[in-house]
């Protein structure tokens, strides 16, 4: 067997929670480590507006079917985290009345976890010929892209839905129209920590077979 393209980390190698300019492609595609929100620094300074547009601008770059762009972003950041933080907490006590001082507190500072938070709507034609599937497999893919971007530019990211992607009267608060819904949030920041330990991975052997 000849060499392989791509040099897959082993069980719990640590690997860098973010890239840097001499980070390879191939490197990239095999090695790239989400970083969970919680090892995000709140209070470190995310990606200037010029750099989130250009990693936003290169992570729309995904296949999408008839050019359709079923999908759109908002950006989440500065005092407006606050605000939805609010929002989610008022929201979190009508569906748990019971809830504790702390699990509120807890439920107000989730989108302050990370500098900013770029949330992809999946926004299909449900008119059009092509199947919504694939345009709703659009979004995701989006989503994936905002990560590889993201590391690339060096700074960490974490793709997380949670109870508020799947909340009607948040998506509306959010201005999602009918149709519409979160595909995820993608929070991006600077990690606590430089290296994260590589989690289990899915095998070939267990996934993968030949049809015929």
């Amino acid at each position: 067997m000849s060499d392989p393209v791509f040099h897959l980390p082993e069980a719990n190698a640590c690997l860098s929670t973010a890239s840097t300019p001499e980070t390879s492609a191939k490197t990239l595609l095999s090695q790239r480590r989400s970083t969970p929100v919680k090892l995000m620094k709140p209070d470190a300074n995310g990606p200037d507006a010029e750099t989130l547009e250009n990693i936003i601008s290169t992570a729309l770059r995904v296949p999408d079917h008839r050019k359709l762009e079923p999908w759109r972003l908002l950006v989440i950041k500065g005092d407006a985290r606050e605000k939805l933080g609010a929002l989610l907490a008022e929201r979190y006590a009508e569906l748990n009345p019971d809830a504790s001082d702390a699990a509120l507190a807890e439920e107000r500072n989730r989108p302050m976890r990370a500098p900013l938070c770029v949330t992809v709507i999946s926004s299909p034609d449900h008119t059009h010929k092509t199947p919504v599937w694939e345009q709703e497999l659009s979004a995701g893919a989006l989503c994936m892209n905002m990560l590889y971007a993201t590391h690339v530019a060096g700074f960490s990211a974490s793709w997380i839905s949670e109870w508020w992607a799947f909340d009607e009267k948040i998506d509306r608060a959010l201005g999602l129209q009918t149709g519409e819904r979160i595909a995820g949030h993608i929070f991006i920041g600077q990690a606590s920590v430089s290296e994260l330990s590589e989690r289990p991975r899915p095998s070939y052997a267990h996934k993968v077979s030949t049809w015929g």
